[in-house]
């Protein structure tokens, strides 16, 4: 299985998990109704962070109340302070990220407080995370057997908003009949996302040479496309090897624009409900480049427009508009051939030591698990 099989059969798992919400997200809600809490922190670093990012401004919208996303470092140093009495999750994908484990300990240490119990959501409820929790849940990624995740990052963003929904309707806060609603809208972002992979097919056979270059890139958006921006920017790093910024809108032209050149890549992402600044920014910017790209649900017919249709709730975005990077990264790698790294940093992973050990066991067995699901 290659990271495009992954990018496209993202599609049906998330479909398959909103079969089985209640199923997957009643431990969570369990968890959280139990604590009480009037706000939820979120710790996770990476792609489990910007997909945090992805799902917050939902989250906060349907449970009425703050949600945090700190790394974990923050965490143990400061960000445990404030909010108070938050319920607190961990999230590591793998279930092997030290930094993860290293929250867990604080949390089951008192750090948060005597008796706060210490939850984890990973894609793998056996790796050695288990041991560092009270609370472990599976969030339901399946198999994906590449390190650069792509099918876990949008199944992590409609877990968290799935929780949520369930979440708000446990605590009173909204009615059955919002929550059927709100099922209908992850359709229509799924349908938006199925969209999306077609766009992008479409965008990447039509902007090859361009989407090509092996320069600086700078990923823009807002809201939820903070997250996307992020996880765009990360995506270009660690595949394509190319030098990536994320940036809001406002903080990008307070500076960082100042590095564009005609040579450069530049990928605006439009506001959930569309802005006009953004999109006169994005013109002005394709003055300078024609590696400016403007990702949008509401395309005006300007130059450089890549259309992705919006679902119907507009917090949902993240869910297609993430498709383009990971279909860029996924396809660009394999094409210029850029999967290994400088030999020089290959040669630190071992002593980086940013996951727990058996991790790279755990890839083996994922691929061999991934040839017995998908025949491949």
């Amino acid at each position: 299985m290659k990271m495009l099989d992954y990018v496209v059969m993202a599609n049906s798992r998330l479909r398959e998990n909103l079969a089985r919400a209640v199923e997957l997200t009643d431990p969570l809600v369990k968890a959280f109704t139990a604590s009480a809490s009037a706000t939820v922190r979120i710790v996770a670093s990476g792609s489990s962070r910007h997909s945090a990012d992805c799902a917050r401004d939902y989250m906060q919208d349907i449970l009425g109340m703050q949600v945090a996303v700190v790394t974990p470092e923050a965490f143990i140093d400061r960000e445990h302070v404030f909010p108070r009495d938050a319920f607190t999750m961990v999230i590591s994908q793998s279930g092997f990220s030290t930094n993860s484990i290293a929250a867990l300990d604080f949390i089951r240490g008192g750090g948060c407080g005597e008796g706060v119990q210490s939850v984890a959501i990973t894609g793998n409820p056996s790796a050695p995370i288990r041991d560092h929790a009270d609370v472990v849940v599976d969030y339901g990624v399946g198999v994906e057997s590449v390190d650069f995740v792509t099918m876990g990052v949008q199944t992590l963003v409609e877990f968290l908003m799935l929780f949520a929904l369930y979440a708000s309707h446990a605590t009173g806060r909204i009615s059955g009949e919002r929550v059927d609603r709100e099922l209908r809208c992850f359709e229509s972002a799924f349908d938006a996302h199925a969209a999306a992979l077609r766009a992008c097919e479409e965008w990447m056979d039509e902007e090859k040479l361009t989407l090509s270059r092996r320069v600086p890139a700078c990923v823009v958006g807002n809201g939820p496309n903070y997250g996307v921006a992020e996880e765009g920017a990360l995506k270009l790093n660690e595949c394509i090897k190319i030098a990536a910024m994320h940036s809001e809108g406002e903080e990008f032209v307070h500076g960082p624009q100042m590095q564009l050149t005609p040579d450069s890549l530049l990928f605006m992402l439009d506001d959930p409900r569309g802005s006009e600044r953004l999109a006169n920014l994005h013109a002005q910017f394709r003055t300078v480049t024609k590696g400016a790209f403007f990702i949008t649900a509401h395309p005006r017919g300007i130059e450089g427009e890549l259309a992705i249709p919006a679902p119907t709730n507009p917090l949902m975005c993240a869910i297609p508009n993430l498709v383009a990077f990971q279909y860029l990264a996924a396809q660009k790698t394999e094409e210029l051939e850029r999967w290994e790294m400088h030999p020089y940093v290959r040669a630190l992973r071992d002593t980086i030591g940013t996951k727990a050990d058996g991790y790279e066991d755990s890839i083996h067995a994922l691929e061999e698990r991934a040839k017995d699901q998908y025949g491949q």
